[in-house]
C-alpha cells in the first residue's frame, strides 16, 4: 500500500461501550462476549487531506462476504447515496453509519461505516475489509486509493451443560441432565460429574475448573482436586467454534450426608481461558446439587426388638435432619445418633 493511501483514508475498528457511548475505543481485534451490550463499528475514515477538491465516492466492503456500503457527493440525482451511507447488499445484521462533512472545507472529515451489536458477531466474521475512495484533487486530477484491514474475531464461551452419571458398577447410568434440580444420592455411590462447555474460538489455554462446597463453610467454594479428573480435548463444531468436555469421579462420603442444611453439598464447574484471564460469569456457572442419604444395613440387634428387617436413612430433607424407619412388622427402634 502506498503512502498516499495511508494519508487519505484509514479503517478503524471501534468498540463502543454501552455505559460510555461517547468514548469509542479503537481496537485491533474483537473479543466477543455474548452477554455484552456494547456496539462494534467498522469505519472508513477520510483524513484531513489538504489537496482534496471533491470526494466522488467512498465504499466499504467485506472481502468474501455480503457487506457492501457506499456514499458519494458528486451526483445529487442519486439521492440514496448522496451524502448519506447506503447498504448495497441484503444484510440483516449491519446498520449503516457515518456522515458527510459539509462544514469543513474539502470534505476532509467524511466517514462511512457499519455498526452492529458485539454479541451478534461469530468467529466467521474474521475477514478482510476494504475501503475504496475516488476523489478529485485541487489540480482536477483524479485519484483512486484502496486500503485493506483484517478484523480478527475471538469468541468467548457461551454456555455450559452438566450431566451426572452413576458409575459404581461396570457400566454407567445417567442420573440427571440439563436441569437445576437436586439429585438424591447415597453414601458409597460413585458418581461421574460431567461438564460440556462451549469454549468459543479458543482451542488452547482453556481449562474447566472444578469447585466444591467447603465442609466448614457451605457458602465458600474450594478447588476440587481429587486427582480423578478426566480432561477432554477441544473438538470443533460448526465452522470455527469449539467444545470441551471434562469429568470428575466422586465417591459420596458419610461426611456429605452429615452436612447441615446451611452447608449443603454441591460441586461447580466453569471455564477459565488463561491467555486472557477470562472466567465464566458466576451467574452462568452450573452447580451439581445433592441430597445425600446415609444407608446403614448393619444395625446391632441390641438396639432393636421384634425387628426382622429395616433400613435407616439419614439425610438432609428440606433443611431438616430426618430419621426414616422401614420394617416388615412391629418395628421398635431405640438408638442414639
Amino acid at each position: 500500500m502506498n503512502q498516499i493511501a495511508h494519508n487519505i483514508i484509514q479503517i478503524e475498528f471501534r468498540r463502543i461501550s454501552d455505559s460510555r457511548p461517547d468514548k469509542p475505543q479503537i481496537v485491533t481485534e474483537l473479543l466477543v462476549d455474548y452477554l455484552s451490550n456494547d456496539t462494534f463499528e467498522i469505519m472508513c475514515k477520510l483524513n484531513n487531506v489538504t489537496d482534496l477538491n471533491t470526494l466522488a465516492v467512498i465504499i466499504l466492503w467485506q472481502l468474501n462476504g455480503p457487506l457492501n456500503i457506499r456514499m458519494q457527493n458528486d451526483n445529487p440525482s442519486d439521492t440514496e447515496t448522496y451524502r448519506k451511507p447506503k447498504l448495497y447488499s441484503n444484510v440483516t445484521k449491519w446498520t449503516a453509519v457515518g456522515r458527510f462533512d459539509n462544514v469543513t472545507s474539502n470534505n476532509r472529515n467524511t466517514t462511512l461505516g457499519v455498526s452492529r451489536p458485539v454479541s451478534s458477531f461469530t468467529c466467521t466474521d474474521s475477514r478482510l475489509y476494504k475501503c475504496y475512495v475516488q476523489y478529485i484533487k485541487s489540480d482536477m486530477s483524479n485519484g483512486l486509493v484502496f486500503l485493506r484491514k483484517e478484523l480478527k474475531v475471538q469468541v468467548t464461551p457461551s454456555k455450559i451443560t452438566k450431566q451426572i452419571f452413576e458409575a459404581s458398577g461396570d457400566g454407567e447410568t445417567l442420573l440427571s441432565e440439563l436441569t437445576n434440580s437436586t439429585t438424591i444420592v447415597h453414601v458409597g455411590q460413585k458418581l461421574r460429574l460431567q461438564c460440556t462447555a462451549n469454549i468459543g474460538s479458543f482451542n488452547s489455554s482453556v481449562n474447566i475448573v472444578w469447585m466444591k462446597s467447603s465442609m466448614d463453610n457451605g457458602s465458600q467454594l474450594v478447588p476440587f482436586t481429587s486427582g480423578k479428573q478426566i480432561v477432554g480435548e477441544p473438538k470443533a463444531f460448526g465452522s470455527c467454534e469449539l467444545e470441551k468436555t471434562d469429568s470428575v469421579l466422586y465417591n459420596v462420603s458419610q461426611e456429605d450426608a452429615l452436612r447441615t442444611s446451611g452447608n449443603s453439598f454441591h460441586v461447580q464447574c466453569y471455564v477459565h481461558i488463561t491467555s486472557i484471564d477470562w472466567k465464566t460469569p458466576e451467574q452462568h456457572r452450573p452447580n451439581f446439587t445433592f441430597v445425600v442419604h446415609l444407608n446403614d444395613g448393619n444395625m446391632d440387634s441390641q438396639n432393636t426388638t421384634k425387628a426382622e428387617e429395616f433400613t435407616v436413612i439419614l439425610g438432609i430433607i428440606g433443611g431438616v435432619c430426618a430419621l426414616v424407619i422401614f420394617g416388615v412388622a412391629g418395628i421398635f427402634l431405640k438408638r442414639k445418633f
